[in-house]
């Protein structure tokens, strides 16, 4: 039995909500692999080298005794308008490839990969609200997109298969 534990360093509590669902739902086709999830909110995406949240990570994998992978979870936002938005994402891809951590990325939002119809004024509660049934109705490969440019997708599933041994 491997013992892996899922530290997700993401922007807010919705983004944890949806990543949670979905492990979940992963849990059940991988059951040679004990899995715990545990998010970490770091209030922006620009709290990426925020000592705190370091610190947090540390301490996570302190706590469990079994093998520990990071991944560090934002939105592209504007990535294709914004020089600055584009500039602060390269700058967290290198320095979560310098931690040895795991780069995933939502274009332009997890809403828009994940729940389209979500009111973007209460994330949270729809969040809460996402199902299964929801989840289904996506198209699987936009969450196995590597380019960060492509809107409506994710990496999320390239990374966890290829890079964490988990099957999809």
């Amino acid at each position: 039995m491997r013992y892996l534990q899922i530290i997700v360093l993401c922007e807010g509590e919705s983004d944890a909500i949806y990543l949670d669902r979905i492990f979940k739902m992963l849990k059940e086709k991988n059951i040679d692999i004990n899995l715990k999830f545990t998010p970490i909110s770091i209030k922006g995406k620009t709290n990426f080298e925020n000592k705190k949240y370091i610190d947090k990570v540390k301490n996570a994998k302190l706590k469990f005794q079994g093998e520990s992978q990071v991944l560090y979870v934002v939105d592209t936002d504007d990535i294709d308008t914004s020089k600055e938005d584009l500039e602060i994402l390269k700058k967290i891809d290198k320095y979560v490839n310098d931690q040895d951590w795991h780069f995933v990325f939502f274009n332009r939002d997890i809403e828009e990969v994940l729940n389209k119809k979500a009111d973007r004024k209460n994330k949270t509660n729809e969040a809460r609200s996402y199902s299964e049934k929801k989840f289904n109705e996506i198209d699987k490969n936009n969450l196995k997109v590597k380019n960060y440019f492509t809107r409506g997708t994710s990496n999320l599933f390239s990374v966890i298969s290829k890079e964490l041994g988990i099957k999809i």
